[in-house]
């Protein structure tokens, strides 16, 4: 792949003990730049950032500056065209220096100071493996537009690290996600998943097989690329593709409530009819907020039966 390659010229102080990982695509991951920046001042962490192919002169500009004024080391690689988030992942993985790589997306931002200082003492246990720090909705603005998104996210994706600990690789993603090198090198992303969804429990169900279980801990950050309702739904649409790919290669999908849904649902003549009302009331901010979120868990599980079927 045509890519272009930044780098800040820093020297590591030590023997780089954690590679921060960001992969980005059409939007600017300054904010959180500047939250990382003090953090990691003093520590023997690098920063890689992964351009999918955003096009975006400005924001390439924008970010080799500040990857410039930081005191540690930095690099910008940027794709030339959109390879995908699981090809984009694997570039991350080839470039990183350290032997534990902490991806973090860029729309993400750690919800406490000691945010880098606490993975970074997991890096240096030897036996972490995998962990994952958590999902929240802490610095969400509250507003209309993402109301729907953040409480969709507070019911499926915020939870402690003992809930998601129960439910094991099926309760990760990359967003905030800490893995040795070795086992990414042995176990890459697959870049088979195309659009959106799934490539993280994939990736995670695919290491757990070989010997290399989840621990969930409490380091969270906040996503703040919630989407507007449209938008989440277009994506909930998109992604059953991925949803059977999944169902396909993992029995253990089969316990998910989502996919027992999907299953009753893809025996349902009607369900044109059934989304074409369904989005209808979904972003009708009139009503209800948790009737609208009940709504968005139907439309997503109508799509992923419409992939089975």
């Amino acid at each position: 792949m045509s890519e272009a390659i930044f780098t800040n010229g820093v020297k590591a102080e030590s023997p780089l003990a954690l590679s921060i990982a960001t992969p980005f695509f059409r939007n600017d991951p300054s904010e959180l730049l500047n939250i990382l920046s003090s953090q990691m001042t003093g520590e023997a962490v690098e920063l890689i950032m992964v351009d999918d192919g955003s096009q975006d002169t400005s924001v390439t500009a924008k970010l080799e500056a500040t990857l410039h004024s930081l005191s540690v080391p930095a690099s910008l690689i940027t794709l030339q065209s959109n390879q995908g988030r699981s090809a984009a992942r694997n570039r991350l993985i080839a470039a990183a220096k350290a032997p534990v790589i902490l991806f973090l997306d860029s729309d993400m931002a750690p919800d406490a100071p000691s945010f880098v200082a606490a993975w970074l003492k997991l890096a240096r246990d030897p036996a972490t493996e995998i962990a994952y720090g958590g999902f929240s909705t802490l610095q969400v603005p509250d507003c209309a537009a993402l109301a729907l998104a953040k409480m969709v996210a507070e019911k499926s994706d915020c939870a402690s690290a003992s809930e998601r600990q129960s439910k094991g690789a099926l309760a990760v993603a990359t967003s905030n996600l800490l893995v040795r090198k070795t086992i990414l090198e042995e176990t890459p992303f697959d870049a088979g998943f195309s659009g959106w969804g799934w490539e993280d429990v994939d990736w995670a169900l695919r290491a757990e097989a070989k010997g290399h279980p989840v621990l969930h801990v409490d380091i969270p950050a906040t996503h703040l690329g919630l989407d507007d309702a449209a938008t989440l739904l277009d994506k909930f649409a998109k992604a059953g593709p991925n949803f059977r790919r999944m169902v396909e290669r993992h029995p253990s999908m089969a316990a998910l409530p989502g996919t027992k849904l999907a299953q009753t649902l893809a025996r349902v003549p009607a369900r044109p009819w059934i989304k074409a009302v369904l989005k209808v009331i979904i972003l009708s901010e009139a009503l209800p907020l948790a009737i609208r979120a009940q709504g968005a868990r139907l439309w997503r599980a109508l799509w992923a039966a419409d992939a089975l079927s």
